[in-house]
Order: C-alpha cells, then structure tokens, then sequence
C-alpha cells in the first residue's frame, strides 16, 4: 500500500534506494519487533524518522511555479533525522557490516540523497526484539514541497516591518 505525504514518501523512496544497494539486508519501513518476523540469516534494516526541524522562516514561502504547468509551489527548507536500526537474530559484527554498506550507499554513490551524515552506537542483544540490534542516525536536508494547481499570482506585496510599504517622503 503506497503512502501518501510528504514524509511517507521520503521514506518510501530511501526504503527503494537502499534495498537496490544492501542486497544483503531485509529493508523496510515497518518494524520487526518480534523475533519470528526477522529472517534467521539476513540482516534487517529499519528506517523511520526521529525529528523534523524546519529551518527559516514560517511554512509556505513561495517557490515557484511547476516546470511545465501553471501549478505554484510553495515550501520549506527541513532537516530530518532519521534513525535506523539494524538487526540480525545471529551475529552483532554483521550490523556493523551493514552500516558500513549503508555510509556507502548514502554518503558516496551516485544518484544518493542529501545525507549530511550518520552514525551508530554498539551492537548489543535486544531480548524483545530476540537479535542484535544496532541503533544509527542519519541527517538530511532537504524541501517540503507542495503544489497548487489554481490562477497564476496576480500580485506581490511587499511590506516593511512597520506595515505596508509606501512612498518614501
């Protein structure tokens, strides 16, 4: 089931990016708490977001129009923390191997998204979840976009601090 917003869809997009790139792990979206949903020889990545900071000012500065449409597009600068969990019923060293895999596939290879940068802690046995389990962090930055299909602008107002700007007397 395809989600819908903006955040869905981020994740939904890295999920694709690096399951193409970690051959070797289980990536998904939804977490695997229970031991008998973790595969006995594979590594499982999950991926989710931690925190959202919008940057700048309030939310829907204009942006622009859509190439090729009449559509405006409004946004604002974000940066996202994502966290990742790496887990593998057998062997903690594998979860360092698969983060080792995952700085490569985010911070060097091409057509990578904007990854600032990751780390992890230590790979410890987690009795609810029955594996290893590595916990790392991710920051992006990036645009919340959204489009709205309607009249063109007709109209900019720009206005000082102390209310509208007038003629300079």
């Amino acid at each position: 089931m395809k989600k819908s917003g903006a955040l869905p869809e981020l994740l939904e997009a890295l999920e694709e990016f690096l399951a193409r790139g970690l051959p070797q792990a289980e990536v998904t979206t939804d977490y695997p708490w229970e031991q008998r949903r973790l595969p006995l020889d594979r590594a499982v990545v999950w991926l989710g977001v931690e925190k959202i900071t919008a940057l700048g000012d309030g939310f829907a500065p204009y942006l622009g129009e859509e190439k090729g449409t009449a559509a405006q597009v409004a946004g604002r600068e974000v940066e996202v923390t994502l966290r990742l969990e790496i887990l593998h019923r057998q062997d903690g060293n594998v979860c360092h191997r698969v983060f080792g895999d995952l700085c490569q596939r985010l911070l060097l290879e091409d057509g990578r998204p904007r990854v600032r940068e990751l780390s992890c802690g230590g790979a410890a046995f987690d009795r609810e979840s029955g594996a290893f389990r590595l916990a790392c962090r991710g920051v992006l930055r990036g645009v919340l976009a959204q489009s709205e299909k309607g009249a063109p602008i007709r109209e900019i107002r720009v206005e000082r601090q102390g209310g509208p700007a007038g003629p300079e007397e």
